[in-house]
């Protein structure tokens, strides 16, 4: 039973970098700022059928949170914004060589962010809600040292159809106490493209294990006279953890 027990590797990793927003219902230029964010990151095996007969399918889930701030090209306006990203999906690892594997299957993410501005009251916030079924893809290598292992990975996830919630905005004061209809959006890359990818290097030393890499992130939505755009840069540093579970252990009071 404890042989074969899947391998759990989570990572818990900080962001931080630069976003681009063009969000023409808060305002026509393009606001420039910073992110910081936190987030965490899961791999994991299915089941293997035995030690003979390992499974080749694994699954990943994430969970991002973050927060930014943004100016205006004359820096006398800002909006603030924080958003959450969460998604799970499996993939199908092929080995054509030791060390090296590649990576294909789908990814489900759902994406929340609000954004408050700073001084327009008639303007008061706006939002990204979208749900995509997304195509996964990437190619990873490892290799050791002695005393110590690395592995560099590469991967890029794109949006291919999905669910997509677009406020009905219009021009009134009176939005503020009257709300904000809604539109609701079959999404695809007809009027939504999101690309994800990112490349990363874990260093394991005898004692820790650590992520060190770089994610980039492109959106473009909206519709013939809400034209979004939102592109983000950052640098990730995390912590990995590798363990399994005991199904025959229990928590004991001391």
């Amino acid at each position: 039973m404890w042989a074969d027990t899947p391998v759990h590797e989570n990572i818990l990793k900080v962001s931080f970098g630069g976003v681009w927003q063009v969000d023409p219902y808060l305002s026509a230029f393009r606001y420039n700022g910073l992110e910081l964010g936190i987030g965490n990151e899961w791999w994991q095996d299915f089941h293997p059928k035995g030690d003979t007969v390992p499974c080749n399918w694994s699954h990943v889930g994430r969970m991002d949170v973050r927060a930014m701030r943004l100016l205006s090209p004359a820096k006398n306006n800002a909006y603030y914004s924080i958003g959450t990203h969460a998604g799970w999906g499996a993939y199908y690892r092929w080995q054509p060589v030791k060390g090296l594997q590649l990576h294909l299957g789908p990814y489900l993410e759902l994406e929340y962010v609000a954004r408050l501005h700073n001084t327009q009251f008639n303007k008061p916030y706006s939002m990204d809600l979208g749900v995509d079924v997304e195509a996964m893809t990437g190619i990873s290598y490892s290799f050791t040292a002695k005393r110590t292992s690395y592995r560099v990975r590469y991967l890029v996830r794109c949006n291919l159809i999905g669910y997509e919630f677009m406020p009905d905005y219009w021009q009134s004061y009176y939005e503020i106490t009257e709300g904000i209809k809604p539109q609701h959006l079959c999404s695809g890359l007809w009027n939504r493209q999101l690309v994800r990818h990112e490349v990363t290097m874990d260093f394991q030393f005898p004692h820790s294990t650590w992520r060190l890499g770089v994610e980039h992130e492109f959106l473009h939505y909206g519709t013939s006279d809400m034209d979004n755009v939102r592109q983000q840069v950052h640098l990730i540093v995390g912590c990995i953890f590798r363990y399994k579970i005991h199904p025959a252990v229990r928590f004991e009071a001391l």
